[in-house]
């Protein structure tokens, strides 16, 4: 928890659509450090299980506020409510996270002028934009996102993305730039250290038998399906025996959907597990094998440097984002999309597996991936737009 109270002439606006995943990780990694700069925040989110979850994360904070936006079934308009915090002149800056937002904020501020931060946490695809007016709808969330007076992707890989999608933003006088994603190097150590043998335990597994761990979110974007092809291939190769996957539930995801695709097919059934999802991922990693991140794209994701500050090995795609934040590193990479190819990296896994490379990175990785260096960035980003007297901190 911050330390130090801010004052109310430094109050930041954070708006998000959904502040669950990886913006939540980012907020809570990164709000702490701000407030020590002398920050306060208000978080708007609409309403719903999301809201409250991260409510019970904040709400303790110094000077923090929450505002709910009214959600009517799966519904929901942040920019109204965005126009009415606006009006009272109480912010000095908004942090809008995520494009879907920046764009609702960019509207209800498009008189106003708020000095406007936009960080995009994940990437842009074509089928983002549906329906007749589709081509209309990318045009002005182009030019809505181009009235911000910054833009932060949160890798190189994500910055492209958006470049290749809005090839106005390069023309634009909004400043786009790039501040990787970071972890609480500290809070892991804790973390780690209090984590307890509870799986093998709990479940009955030997110690020959490979733990994979997946613990991203169930959606197809994530790639758990072909993983569960790569395990079904690892059982004709006679692995079945060797090698059990720990999934946590995600209850935002296609929960019942794959596990149905497990249930169903008994050579799965007997090697997968779903487990309820933890507050603190920390005390998880230390207990399995090998991470595995399948995924067919991410923008800059937290898992694989929460692991490898852990001294968990890491098994990912080439995909554009986690490759990124994979290269230089212990990890072992395969062609993402490709059953086969994930099949022989968890194999390669199981039979020489690299778990001592893993644990020497570990000091490594605790400098590379310290939120305190992109804070740091954020920081010197706020304090040049924010109309605020005096925000230097020390990190």
């Amino acid at each position: 928890m911050p330390s130090k109270r801010c004052e109310p002439t430094a109050r930041v606006l954070v708006v998000a659509t959904h502040p669950l995943g990886g913006i939540r990780s980012y907020l809570l990694n990164n709000v702490p450090r701000l407030m020590e700069a002398g920050y306060c925040f208000t978080f708007l989110s609409p309403e719903g299980e999301a809201f409250d979850a991260f409510k019970n994360d904040v709400e303790s904070w110094p000077g923090v506020e929450l505002v709910g936006v009214p959600v009517s079934g799966r519904r929901f308009s942040l920019w109204p409510s965005v126009r009415r915090a606006i009006r009272t002149r109480r912010y000095s800056l908004i942090h809008s996270q995520g494009l879907r937002a920046g764009v609702e904020v960019a509207f209800a501020n498009y008189f106003a002028r708020v000095p406007h931060i936009i960080t995009l946490h994940d990437t842009r695809h074509d089928d983002d934009f549906k329906g007749r007016l589709r081509w209309l709808k990318r045009q002005l969330a182009e030019r809505l996102a181009m009235r911000a007076d910054a833009i932060i992707a949160v890798s190189n890989d994500c910055a492209q993305n958006h470049f290749d999608f809005f090839p106005r933003w390069k023309r634009s006088r909004c400043r786009v730039e790039v501040i990787d994603n970071g972890v609480d190097v500290e809070r892991l150590k804790t973390s780690a250290a209090r984590a307890q043998t509870t799986l093998r335990t709990e479940f009955g597994w030997n110690g020959e038998i490979q733990i994979l761990g997946y613990f991203g979110r169930l959606m197809p974007e994530k790639g758990f399906l072909i993983l569960l092809d790569a395990l079904r291939e690892l059982a004709r190769r006679g692995l079945a025996d060797r090698v059990r996957l720990v999934a946590t539930k995600d209850p935002h995801g296609y929960l019942r959907e794959y596990m149905r695709e497990v249930e169903r097919d008994n050579v799965l059934a007997r090697m997968v597990r779903f487990v309820e999802p933890v507050p603190d991922i920390a005390t998880l990693l230390p207990q399995i094998d090998v991470l595995v991140m399948p995924s067919l794209h991410e923008a800059c994701p937290l898992l694989p440097m929460e692991a490898m500050c852990v001294g968990v090995p890491v098994l990912g795609t080439d995909c554009p984002g986690l490759r990124e934040v994979l290269n230089g590193t212990p990890s072992r990479m395969v062609a993402f999309g490709d059953p086969e190819a994930l099949a022989k990296g968890l194999r390669d896994a199981v039979i020489a597996p690299w778990g001592k490379q893993a644990r020497e990175y570990v000091t490594v990785a605790h400098e590379r991936y310290d939120v305190r260096h992109p804070a740091a960035k954020l920081a010197d980003l706020f304090q040049q737009y924010a109309r605020v007297d005096n925000t230097s901190a020390q990190f």
